[in-house]
């Protein structure tokens, strides 16, 4: 008999594999924590999206709903958990994420606990609870996602302080992760130098955590900034690089209406 694996575990192998493969994966922030727009911007083909829960709209609820909504497509669900808590790592998992993004990672032992969060036994003390989960088709495959969802997670983790570029070595050392993530706001930020994209110490820190992930074999992203561009960033190697968010593209659209309509000479 054929085993039945959850769909969640299938979106999960698929994505993780187009990462090692090395291939560049196209996607983009969902902010709003709205199951339309999520499937507006599946449709179009997106690898993955990544469901904002430290910044955007919404939470365990809203996660859940845009999971399920996007059930039908091949698009990935990598999550920005709120925090480190255990609790919030388990029931974003649970509810049928496909990949992590760690925000404000500092230091070897802080991966290592969001790891072992994450992970089933045998590789860490994720809370087994697979007969009731969303992620284990609601306990209908309660077996196959137990053996199999360790091997389907991807799990990046953020470098966004100077700490974080002290320590950078030993994190990038954790066993299990897959890859390191830079949200250039909030390092360029840390190190008193908010939005300089173009000053050499941010360069030269930028530079080192790309390279150097890259170097270990890691899947490398950031988000793109002036001066690193999603495709120069693609490039030089970076396989995650969200390009835009439901906010930004929103926005962007009724800006450029405005804009046509007084290029018409119509007043806007």
């Amino acid at each position: 008999m054929t085993e039945t694996l959850p769909r969640t575990l299938k979106k999960g192998r698929e994505f993780k594999q187009k990462l090692a493969e090395g291939r560049a994966v196209s996607g983009a922030w969902s902010t709003l924590g709205s199951t339309e727009v999520a499937c507006l911007m599946a449709r179009a083909g997106l690898d993955y999206l990544l469901v904002d829960l430290e910044h955007g709209r919404g939470g365990i609820d809203a996660l859940a709903a845009q999971v399920q909504a996007l059930s039908g497509y091949d698009t990935a669900v990598m999550v920005r958990l709120p925090d480190h808590d255990t609790g919030s790592v388990k029931r974003c998992l649970d509810a049928g994420a496909n990949a992590l993004l760690v925000p404000q990672v500092d230091t070897a032992a802080m991966a290592e606990a969001v790891l072992e969060a994450a992970l089933f036994p045998g590789a860490g003390r994720r809370g087994v609870a697979v007969g009731a989960i969303q992620a284990a088709d609601w306990g209908y495959a309660a077996e196959s996602y137990y053996q199999h969802a360790n091997d389907a997670l991807t799990v990046l983790m953020q470098i966004e302080s100077p700490e974080a570029l002290d320590n950078f070595d030993a994190i990038l050392a954790v066993p299990r992760l897959d890859g390191i993530f830079v949200g250039p706001n909030d390092l360029s930020a840390t190190m008193g130098l908010f939005r300089r994209f173009d000053a050499p110490e941010f360069r030269t820190a930028f530079d080192r955590v790309l390279e150097g992930t890259l170097a270990a074999g890691k899947v490398f992203g950031a988000l793109p900034a002036p001066g690193l561009a999603l495709e120069d960033l693609v490039r030089r190697g970076a396989q995650v690089v969200p390009g835009g968010s439901d906010q930004s593209m929103l926005r962007a659209g009724a800006q450029a209406l405005i804009a046509g309509l007084k290029a018409a000479g119509t007043p806007a």
